[in-house]
């Protein structure tokens, strides 16, 4: 029978919901993969980090068999990434009233998550993110909207970056032909095929749920508690560490009617990516107990047991739906074995909660105090 608090997880599913399916999200309806195509230089966009120095370029998107193409800005975003990686994530600012009549109208910028590194597993990598991403969608009514991308990277490289070769043989500083820029030239470009995610912005999913954005710090046991125990359980589920309630590290809030609900975004550090360059969290400088990020621990607060009780059959009324998730990507997997071991590692969440004894010591024990 179905206690009081996990009809309260359905009537609040069933309003959000309500009000999701009032505002409509083109960009983000389809389920089909979107062909994009971008050109700029990889080296100079991890210089510009704000919306006024960003590059300025366009944006191809095919819709059929035609290619459109909208002018954009582009900045790059994420510290760990820009300094770490060889791609870095994006944020795609569109001109006002630019967008009207295409794929991208009524929003004002989405982000876009390109793979870290020059890797062959890279694209398998961002599939899993998106899976997680498609996940939480099933799991709470309050969730980033999604959308699978394939992007042709063209890295210009930028122009002069190499001596021409026979400036070697012209080493004459007076010749008019050769001095200042003349003994340089342009670096070939790089093309990349790359799998993608665009993500829509924050304000975007507020403005779905009459809600606003909440830019202070709410302490995690402030937060509206039913969401916050799916959020907990979730980043649980997929193994990830690299987050924080308490200082909105890779998560957002929105306020609506006196209360504060979390929405957790970027899980690359998971285990279900278990990423070349994932590392377990050590966010404030605390340590965890575990080693690998493929190990779970559990990092949410202590609440009412009846609702972990309830968080619990929620997420096992949804576990076929999940699986499925999983499942119906399968064959955009490039390596069957990075497919199998996302698909166990998913399982095994599902084992623990099946479990008392594993749900008790995996999950309710180690529920957080501070």
């Amino acid at each position: 029978m179905r206690t009081i608090e996990f009809l309260y997880i359905l009537l609040l599913s069933c309003l959000f919901d309500a009000e999701a399916q009032q505002k409509n999200n083109p960009l983000f309806e389809s389920k089909e993969i979107l062909p994009l195509q971008l050109s700029y230089t990889n080296k100079q966009i991890k210089k510009e980090t704000n919306k006024e120095k960003g590059i300025h370029t366009n944006l191809l998107y095919k819709q059929g068999q035609n290619w459109d193409t909208l002018p954009i800005s582009l900045r790059a975003r994420g510290n760990f990434r820009r300094n770490t990686c060889y791609f870095t994530p994006l944020k795609i600012y569109f001109k006002r009233g630019g967008t009207q009549s295409t794929p991208f109208e009524n929003h004002k910028n989405v982000k876009i998550v390109l793979p870290c590194l020059l890797e062959d597993r890279s694209n398998d990598d961002v599939l899993k993110e998106y899976l997680a991403y498609k996940m939480y969608e099933l799991l709470s009514p309050i969730h980033f909207k999604t959308r699978l991308a394939t992007l042709e990277y063209t890295d210009t490289r930028g122009e002069k970056d190499e001596l021409h070769p026979l400036a070697i043989f012209l080493n004459d500083s007076k010749n008019s032909l050769y001095n200042d820029e003349g003994a340089w030239a342009a670096r070939k470009a790089k093309n990349h095929t790359l799998l993608t995610i665009l993500i829509e912005d924050d304000k975007v999913v507020a403005r779905r749920h009459d809600a606003k954005v909440l830019k202070r710090f709410v302490h995690p046991l402030n937060q509206e508690e039913t969401i916050s125990i799916i959020n907990a359980f979730f980043q649980f589920m997929i193994g990830n560490t690299d987050f924080s309630t308490a200082y909105s590290h890779n998560q957002k809030l929105i306020f609506k009617e006196g209360k504060s609900y979390p929405i957790p975004y970027d899980f690359d550090m998971s285990g279900l990516v278990n990423a070349s360059y994932a590392v377990v969290s050590n966010i404030n400088n605390t340590s965890l107990d575990i080693d690998k990020v493929t190990e779970r621990q559990y990092r949410g607060f202590k609440r009412n047991f009846a609702l972990f009780e309830d968080t619990r059959m929620h997420f096992l009324s949804k576990e076929s739906e999940i699986l499925k998730i999983l499942e119906a990507h399968k064959p955009l997997f490039n390596e069957s074995k990075s497919y199998e071991t996302a698909h166990d590692f998913i399982s095994d969440f599902f084992a623990i909660l099946k479990n008392d004894l594993r749900f008790q010591k995996e999950i309710v024990e180690l529920a957080r105090e501070k």
